[in-house]
């Protein structure tokens, strides 16, 4: 059939086209662009030779937005931007949400010194760089009318939604996999397909969130931290928009094709970073930043006393919940798509050198250009990005500590410089779009940042969150043990008032690798004396309290009757998901004890290396303060030893029967 297109740039350089989204019909979608380069500069430690020093942690993100008229459910062919293997995902599984984050580190504890009034896009920046350890899956099904009746006429209903979940999620690992919109060397999917080596599918019950009209089942798996390589055919299929060919590209050639052309370096991350066997051009591999090679000679010495050292990337596909209706009444929303493409990752700046400001007087500034703050380095010929030619938004974020000014180069597309900030410092934005001939040497002086004044935290009140995932195993490494789980809120402010916050944790005693003696299950809760710093040592009895050693601390046992809200599911295998919500005062933290035995795991369950162990899903907790947006934790994934026979007995067995025989026969 012939089809016409209606391509129109508008004044706000949003596209629209005419033409067939559905099976019949003509209509209408709307397709945005946006990217960004976020720097949130932190001083560093200071020495005799250096009175001070800055650091920076960067966040990269692009954003591909599809809006609709019409519902995209059962659509093949839609003839947008986004190409048929993401709509197909959509239509398929029905997904609320898909979060694909791969990081080294867990994001254990975190600084909250952010008020309800802070950006709202950087804190959610933020949530998404966060996450646990390794490579890790979050899929949120919507419950269809369908579903619903088939799990309501079955007797053993919640069983049977839970084997119909993890079928469905293990056909949505293998479809990512074979479009080539999961990272083919960031973890082998089988191991989670047919549950190998403890990695252990997640699912959760169905609840009705405020957002949406469905309830929303969601499912989570991950894979520990050594099978979370940075490499770069993993990082090309995340991030990079590269590949002219149906199915090469991933994400980037999936959901970015309205904006950049991918036979050009168009775009955020194509811009700045190509795989080092696409290019001889001295330009940054992103994996080298991931990895933290020494790319600049301070950089051993930028990860000074700072808590969040992790470095990830991730993929954020959110839907609407009416791309999935019949048809769109009046009054309901479009149908939205959007796919959020990320990285984060910390650099060393430069060391600040003596200017003079006049006369005699001579002040430490810190000249940095765009390469130093994106990149941690100059690379002499080397661009800033081009800016899709339809990008609704290009823009580079720099955010500056209390106590410092930065005073803006020309040319660099300025376009807001709140210099005095709010009590937490400054924060300047610049337009890529307004650049002169559409890019922006990197080698290029920037800014210029220099102290004003000794930063002073006077009247700022800083929370810091924390959570945490141990095991005690006196009796040796393969015996029993108790697990405890402890998060924490310390919270240091000279204001008279300090809120409480409330924490949301959800636990996984896996059942698979140990026997949880949940009778055992024993909670304290510990107030004032240091009981929210994350070296904080308990008592070991909650009758020492009392005592003159801790005079200043609280302690108290915890029922579950106790909680704001609690839950406790048994899975088939012997899993307990325990879900609990309660509200912490500033300076204390609660700690939970579950004792377990140790189990005996089939021969064909234990992995190549038996004797390493096996990692068991971390724990996580949802701190919300006030009307502040809410900050989501990750404890460190435990590894678990069971008790492991000797793997030699077979093949000593074999090789001395072998022999016997060899002599037997062998005389004859």
């Amino acid at each position: 059939n012939d089809i016409e297109i209606q391509v129109v740039k508008m004044d706000s350089t949003t596209c629209t086209s005419d033409g067939p989204l559905g099976a019949t019909g003509t209509d209408q979608y709307f397709y945005f662009h946006d990217e960004s380069a976020t720097i949130k500069l932190y001083p560093a430690a200071s020495t005799s030779s250096r009175p001070w020093s800055m650091n920076a942690r960067v966040y990269l993100e692009s954003s591909s937005t599809l809006k609709s008229t019409t519902p995209l459910a059962g659509v093949e062919q839609t003839h947008t931007p986004f190409s048929d293997s993401v709509l197909k995902l959509i239509s398929r599984y029905s997904l609320r949400r898909l979060l694909i984050r791969v990081g080294d580190v867990a994001s254990t504890s975190i600084t909250n010194n952010n008020d309800i009034h802070s950006d709202v896009e950087q804190l959610l920046r933020e949530e998404r760089a966060r996450g646990p350890s390794g490579t890790s899956v979050l899929a949120s099904f919507i419950e269809t009318e369908n579903e619903v009746e088939n799990h309501n006429n079955n007797s053993n209903n919640k069983r049977q939604s839970k084997d119909d979940y993890r079928y469905k999620y293990a056909s949505l690992l293998r479809y990512l996999l074979d479009n080539n919109l999961f990272p083919p060397c960031g973890a082998p999917l089988d191991s989670v397909r047919v549950r190998k080596h403890g990695h252990s599918t997640i699912v959760q019950p169905p609840k009705n969130e405020t957002n949406t009209k469905n309830n929303i089942v969601e499912v989570e798996s991950f894979l520990a931290a050594d099978a979370a390589t940075f490499c770069n055919p993993g990082i090309h299929a995340l991030l990079l928009s590269k590949g002219a060919k149906t199915g090469e590209g991933g994400w980037g050639a999936a959901a970015n094709n309205g904006a950049c052309h991918p036979d050009e370096n168009w775009g955020l991350f194509d811009s700045l970073f190509l795989s080092s066997s696409s290019s001889s051009s001295p330009l940054v591999v992103l994996s080298d930043l991931l990895l933290r090679s020494s790319l600049d000679s301070v950089l051993p010495s930028s990860w000074e006393s700072k808590p969040n050292k992790r470095h990830s990337i991730w993929i954020d596909l959110d839907v609407s919940d009416s791309c999935y209706n019949a048809q769109l009444g009046p009054g309901e929303d479009e149908c939205m798509i959007r796919v959020t493409r990320g990285a984060s990752y910390q650099i060393g700046l430069p060391s600040p050198t003596l200017k003079h400001v006049g006369g005699n007087e001579q002040r430490n500034a810190l000249n940095l250009s765009l390469g130093d703050l994106i990149l941690g380095n100059k690379r002499e010929g080397s661009k800033a990005w081009h800016p899709c030619p339809l990008s609704d938004s290009s823009k580079v974020l720099l955010y500056t500590p209390i106590g410092f000014t930065n005073k803006v180069a020309t040319g660099t597309g300025l376009i807001n410089n709140d210099t005095n900030g709010n009590i937490h410092g400054g924060k300047s934005e610049f337009n890529a779009l307004t650049w002169e001939n559409g890019y922006f040497d990197f080698s290029t002086p920037w800014t210029q940042l220099y102290q004003n004044e000794q930063g002073s935290n006077d009247g700022i009140s800083s929370s810091k969150f924390g959570i945490s995932r141990t095991v005690q195993r006196p009796l040796g490494l393969s015996s029993i043990g108790t697990i405890v789980s402890v998060f924490r809120y310390d919270q240091t402010a000279s204001q008279h008032h300090s809120a409480s916050v409330k924490v949301e944790s959800f636990d996984v005693l896996p059942g698979a690798l140990i026997k949880p003696k949940i009778h055992t299950l024993r909670m304290v809760l510990y107030e004032g004396g240091g009981a929210g710093r994350d070296r904080f040592i308990p008592p070991l009895n909650t009758n020492e309290c009392s005592s003159n050693r801790y005079s200043s601390l609280r302690c108290s046992e915890v029922m579950l009757s106790d909680l704001q809200n609690h839950n406790l599911l048994l899975n088939p295998d012997g899993t307990w998901l325990i879900e609990r919500t309660v509200m912490l005062t500033p300076d204390s933290s609660l700690w939970m004890m579950v004792d377990f035995d140790e189990a005996y795991l089939p021969f064909q369950k234990f992995p190549a290396d038996a004797n390493r162990g096996i990692d068991a899903f971390p724990s996580r907790a949802r701190f919300s303060i006030e009307a502040a947006m809410p900050i989501t934790l990750y404890s460190s994934s435990l590894l678990l030893l069971p008790p492991v026979p000797d793997m030699s007995m077979p093949f000593n067995v074999i090789s001395l029967s072998c022999t016997l025989w060899a002599f037997v026969l062998g005389s004859l």
